[in-house]
């Protein structure tokens, strides 16, 4: 097993490019680097710089990589493939000059999921029709990836329409493994009643790329049984710096040895950027975090 370590902007509360709330993303670079790590995700495109150019100079001063961007879409949505495609050729123009490896592919948070987040039994589930769209918008944005040397990893995600383990197993049977990769989240799968461990061994060959987070326990109780919406049980603290929450990490360490693991990590905590909070330091304490728990 060998694990190579990323952040990303949503773990300073960068979720949206133009929020008010986010931090300069000079900033976040500076911090990622100070923290320990040795790469960034894209975040949302326009936070970082566009100009690949710009981009290669800030990461080379900081001796950061850019590792993956994000396709946060309304992938469910068929009326927005044409604006999703572009989005992903977009993206993509970006990655590949700069040697990223990866696509994070992920459907848009939207209502009654994002509402109804954790609810494994009653949560509202996307009709036949609907469903087999998103997996040919997937299958499209895919291909636009591959064809500019980026692997797309699907990423089963709270309070969207694949989250929960018969979506995400139905989403890997109806995608080609030829075509879509994995990128497994251990705290979006712990809240959405998932172990990580037993989902990264069923589709090992299928995993290239990992987001390690961590949940609080009580708050996610709370907010399941409650009816609390995802963004509200990030302000709520629901994601902790890794070994702070309820994730079982030794058990992802013996399934990653087991596959023989050798890949790309990226830490994350989701968090609200209005709330007091040190993001520099939560990411060098799980950054420590994992050299204790996977490499003493």
């Amino acid at each position: 097993m060998k694990l190579h370590l990323s952040n990303a902007p949503c773990s300073w509360g960068v979720e949206f490019a133009g929020s008010p709330a986010n931090p300069p993303w000079q900033k976040v670079l500076d911090d990622i680097r100070d923290a320990g790590y040795s790469a960034t995700e894209l975040g949302p495109l326009g936070f970082l710089p566009k100009d690949t150019s710009q981009l290669r100079d800030e990461l080379q001063q900081r001796d950061l990589s850019l590792l993956a961007g994000t396709l946060f879409h309304h992938l469910h949505d068929t009326s927005k493939r044409d604006e999703i495609l572009a989005f992903t050729r977009e993206s993509c123009e970006i990655l590949q000059p700069l040697g990223a490896k990866y696509m994070v592919v992920i459907d848009h948070v939207v209502s009654p999921r994002t509402d109804q987040a954790g609810q494994i039994e009653t949560a509202t589930r996307l009709g036949k029709d609907d469903w087999n769209g998103m997996m040919e918008t997937i299958r499209q944005a895919s291909r636009i990836c591959l064809d500019h040397g980026i692997t797309p990893t699907l990423h089963a995600h709270t309070g969207t329409y694949i989250e929960y383990r018969d979506e995400l197993d139905k989403a890997m049977q109806d995608l080609d493994e030829s075509l879509v990769s994995l990128c497994i989240d251990t705290g979006h799968c712990q809240y959405a009643g998932m172990d990580p461990a037993e989902v990264i061994r069923t589709y090992a060959d299928r995993v290239k790329y990992l987001h390690f987070k961590d949940i609080d326990a009580a708050i996610h109780h709370k907010t399941v049984t409650e009816g609390i919406d995802f963004y509200n049980a990030i302000s709520q603290g629901i994601f902790t710096p890794l070994g702070k929450g309820c994730v079982d990490f030794a058990a992802v360490r013996q399934t990653l040895q087991a596959i023989e693991f050798d890949g790309w990590v990226t830490v994350e905590q989701d968090m609200d950027p209005t709330l007091d909070a040190d993001p520099l330091l939560n990411a060098k304490n799980s950054r420590e975090f994992i050299e204790q728990a996977f490499f003493a």
